[in-house]
């Protein structure tokens, strides 16, 4: 797991090409400022999710974790909290669906929680659960792209 400013994102270049073309696209204007919905850039290889909801209470969450595709979550507008843990010793709730690359996880309270604001992102490597969209003090409206790699 990555978690840093846009600012820094630079820096994460040398992760790869397609993690650096994701990074890339956070910076354009018509990314930040697009409807909520899917869009291709490479293919399945490289897309993007642009969504807005309202934040929700961190016990009401399940953790999730994706088996083909690497997460960037960018917050282009509110604060959210992202709740991380371990894969290890997590209770699966839903198991792996290749079709949607997902699977859940009971909430655990020994997670840590990212605080994320306007500009920042956390990336979430294959079989890193997260749990995102969560409160941090009160619910709130939030705009966020994810940005979907894959890895295999």
């Amino acid at each position: 797991m990555i978690f840093d400013q846009l600012d820094n994102a630079l820096l994460y270049g040398g992760l790869g090409q397609r993690i650096a073309t994701g990074l890339a696209l956070l910076n354009e204007d018509n990314v930040r400022n697009a409807a909520p919905g899917k869009y291709e850039v490479q293919g399945e290889d490289i897309f993007y999710i642009v969504d807005e909801y309202e934040t929700k209470p961190i016990e009401d969450g399940r953790l999730e974790i994706h088996r083909k595709y690497l997460d960037i979550q960018y917050i282009v507008s509110g604060t959210e909290c992202i709740g991380y843990a371990l894969l290890e010793g997590l209770k699966e709730i839903e198991p792996y669906d290749s079709e949607k690359d997902l699977a859940f996880y009971e909430y655990t309270p020994a997670m840590s929680k990212l605080i994320l604001k306007q500009g920042m992102f956390a990336i979430f490597w294959p079989n890193e659960a997260h749990m995102p969209g969560r409160t941090v003090e009160k619910s709130e409206t939030v705009k966020k792209i994810v940005v979907k790699i894959r890895m295999e």
